[in-house]
């Protein structure tokens, strides 16, 4: 009788245990459907609207609000890679260059900028556009407009976003005795057409004031034309290295004495397709292929050539 009583005891305890887990279980069961339920019902998609519905709740008057600022702000995703989103608005980037060589070097800007009617007519005929400048970042432009063999020679600069001409450094000059040309060779007397960067200035006496980077010439200064040279459309200093090469000694050159290179047939370089085309000073004629007006203007536009903002020269 007691043995049996033990083990009825056992029985009784085996179970109650079994009913305690299973009490356990089925809270635990409970407590996590009310944790799933509150973290779903406290998210914004409790209210279980759909997008359409939600988006034909507003106004007709906010939904043309809501399209007008999206017309009139800048979008992150056209502007330069680095570029500061908070500036798009202004057109200009106040944010440090960060990141590669190239990044620092590159002159960002968030928008092309506004430009005056003399201007966008030169551009165009000229086959350029201001997008193309803003994506050179290019701020400082000299425009060659010729006509024969002698040119109106201006000057268009971007300050905050505005494109503006400055009229004192108008003047009138010359290009090559051919005029200009879309089919430029060695020898043409042509100068060619188009856009181009500013390249170094130059100078054979004094150093101007300048912006831009500059070399001085010297009695080893050359600068070579023989198309068939590897070192041709480049200046090479000291004979020696010359060799066998046709060049221009640009120390003898008078008309040399100050200008800066128009980076033509430069990168890459074309063998036979025209090479020295500067900017110097004139001698009230027609060149052999350069763009040229007179020295005091030639010292102006130095002056207000700047590296930093990446100039560019439109011949047409």
């Amino acid at each position: 009788m007691n043995k049996l009583t033990r083990t009825q005891s056992i029985g009784i305890i085996i179970a109650a245990l079994a009913v305690i887990l299973l009490a356990v279980g089925v809270i635990a069961f409970l407590f996590t459907n009310y944790f799933s339920a509150s973290k779903k019902n406290s998210s914004p998609a409790a209210n279980n609207i759909p997008a359409a519905t939600a988006v034909s709740a507003a106004t007709p008057s906010q939904i043309a609000a809501s399209a007008s600022a999206s017309d009139s702000a800048p979008s992150a995703a056209s502007a330069p890679s680095g570029a500061s989103q908070s500036n798009a608005a202004t057109g200009e980037d106040a944010t440090q260059p960060s990141g590669s060589t190239e990044e620092t070097a590159a002159k960002k800007l968030t928008e092309p900028a506004t430009l005056p009617d003399e201007m966008a007519e030169l551009l165009e005929r000229g086959g350029a556009s201001s997008e193309e400048l803003y994506g050179y970042g290019c701020s400082q432009l000299v425009v060659v407009n010729s006509s024969g063999s002698t040119a109106e020679i201006s000057f268009f600069e971007r300050t905050n976003g505005v494109w503006s001409k400055d009229s004192s450094l108008t003047c009138q000059g010359y290009v090559g005795s051919n005029g200009t040309t879309d089919y430029m060779s060695e020898g043409a007397s042509a100068t060619p057409r188009g856009l181009y960067s500013v390249g170094e200035a130059f100078y054979q006496y004094d150093a101007p004031a300048t912006g831009l980077d500059s070399f001085h010439i010297t009695s080893d200064t050359y600068w070579v034309d023989d198309p068939d040279s590897d070192n041709y459309n480049k200046k090479v200093v000291g004979d020696e290295k010359l060799g066998d090469d046709h060049a221009e000694h640009m120390s003898e050159i008078s008309s040399y004495r100050y200008g800066f290179v128009i980076n033509y047939n430069t990168s890459p370089t074309e063998y036979g397709k025209g090479s020295a085309i500067f900017f110097h000073v004139s001698h009230d004629s027609p060149t052999l292929g350069c763009v040229a007006t007179s020295e005091n203007m030639v010292l102006a536009y130095l002056a207000k050539l700047k590296a930093s903002s990446y100039p560019y020269i439109l011949i047409i």
